[in-house]
């Protein structure tokens, strides 16, 4: 059997269109699940991780936090060991609500601290790496770890026995 060559160069082509538009479409549905699983990611974060622990404490946050908060951010807009000012500010307790129920809504007993990528200084310094655990510290630790990232403080040899005394 003989193919002529323009007629070979045809079929050619064509399997090749072929595999490009399978995997383009492949592609195209490998990024739909990442956004769909990003997107569960992300209304997990958004859960408040305070409220969380405090219910494992039998304790419930007060329905007076939220405005509590936000006049706390419009007084600290910015992350204190950062400067971040972006939506991923977070207002910390520093002593935990569930801890000391009294200290909830004090501004005194609230810090701004951020949880964008990179930085993470929510978890890294406000919780010592560990939802359940808390930095009394995090005053002296934020000036202390002032403009680092998440990789700095990790490195560092403060932080790390800070980490193996947390509560």
């Amino acid at each position: 059997m003989y193919i002529s060559l323009p007629v070979l160069l045809l079929l050619v082509i064509a399997l090749l269109s072929a595999v490009i538009a399978l995997l383009l479409l492949t592609r195209k549905r490998r990024h739909r699940r990442k956004g769909l699983f990003k997107q569960l990611s992300l209304l997990l974060k958004m859960l408040d991780q305070g409220a969380h622990v405090a219910r494992k404490h039998g304790q419930e946050r007060s329905p007076h936090w939220g405005s509590v908060a936000k006049e706390h951010l419009r007084r600290e807009p910015a992350c204190v060991v950062c400067g971040y000012k972006g939506r991923k500010r977070q207002v910390h307790h520093i002593k935990p609500f569930h801890l000391h129920p009294d200290l909830e809504l004090e501004p005194h007993n609230l810090i701004t601290l951020c949880s964008a990528r990179g930085k993470e200084h929510h978890l890294l310094l406000g919780h010592l790496g560990a939802w359940d655990s808390y930095n009394e510290h995090i005053r002296a630790d934020a000036k202390h770890f002032y403009r680092k990232t998440a990789a700095q403080i990790k490195a560092d040899l403060h932080w790390k026995k800070k980490m193996l005394a947390r509560p």
